[in-house]
């Protein structure tokens, strides 16, 4: 391992999150923006019919169906290679999701992307990739450092205790911000006059169920176009032959065979905030 992997991976594993500078070039920001644009204009009326856009924010699922610029936006090789490390060999793709805080849109509340605490176990990473700057005026994502090691309650209490040691992680486009599912986080208010853009990836442990089912989503000509390991992290070529089962047997208690793909292990309680 590199020194400035495990630089990240020690990072996770005591903060909860990482800041990778310099994932994406100029031209690759730029044309991730204009298609995450071109999306939200098409989809503008059934997003606002479905609650996916409004004063607050707008956001766009399964991107990698709608665009053939979010197909592999989730490819780089140091950022892969630190899921990797964290979430094992065959961690998987859960969500890829496009999100827009609007001018004036007010801050989110703290919250966490797990459903609940794993020990030691990193169940999930949260990768946000900046399209816009991401300043303490235009709704950094605030979060607590180390907070993946606190029970999370959701008492409203405790949540605004918490926010005494929330800070705003600051990042310019084209870095990735990498946190824990546990650590409570959330988007702050935008009070700038352009909107904030972001990419949002979501990797999960091999037998931990995603968010989105990508094989039976994908078009077919697109999933056709894919290599061997973009289909293994989109999940096409899943199966009950490899798993990562002492960290499962630390989650559960025991190792399944096969292992409970069908236990959801992240929030999905309707309405959802999108992550930020």
């Amino acid at each position: 391992m590199s020194s400035m992997l495990s630089a990240h991976a020690d990072a996770l594993r005591t903060r909860g999150f990482t800041v990778i500078p310099d994932v994406w070039s100029p031209a690759q920001i730029a044309a991730s923006r204009a298609a995450l644009d071109d999306v939200f204009r098409r989809e503008a009326a059934v997003a606002a019919e479905r609650g996916w856009r409004n004063d607050r924010y707008h956001v766009s699922y399964m991107l990698a169906a709608k665009h053939p610029q979010f197909v592999t936006a989730f490819q780089h090789d140091t950022l892969l290679a630190l899921m990797r490390t964290m979430l094992g060999a065959r961690c998987q793709l859960s969500s890829l999701n496009g999100f827009a805080m609007v001018p004036g849109g007010r801050a989110q509340a703290l919250h966490i992307d797990q459903r609940e605490s794993a020990g030691d176990t990193v169940l999930g990473l949260n990768t946000v990739h900046p399209l816009d700057d991401f300043t303490c005026a235009n709704g950094a994502t605030r979060l607590v450092p180390g907070s993946h090691r606190r029970p999370w309650t959701g008492q409203a209490d405790d949540i605004d205790a918490a926010e005494t040691d929330a800070i705003q992680i600051e990042a310019t486009a084209g870095s990735v911000i990498v946190y824990n599912a546990a650590v409570w986080h959330a988007g702050s208010r935008n009070a700038t006059t352009q909107p904030r853009r972001s990419l949002h990836a979501f990797f999960v442990r091999e037998w931990v169920r995603p968010d989105w089912d990508f094989p039976r989503s994908l078009p077919a000509h697109v999933a056709a176009t894919l290599t061997p390991d973009q289909r293994q992290l989109l999940g096409f070529d899943a199966g009950p032959s490899r798993y990562d089962l002492a960290a499962q047997r630390e989650v559960v208690g025991h190792a399944a065979t096969p292992p409970p793909r069908w236990r959801r292990w992240f929030t999905a309680a309707p309405p959802r905030e999108p992550r930020a």
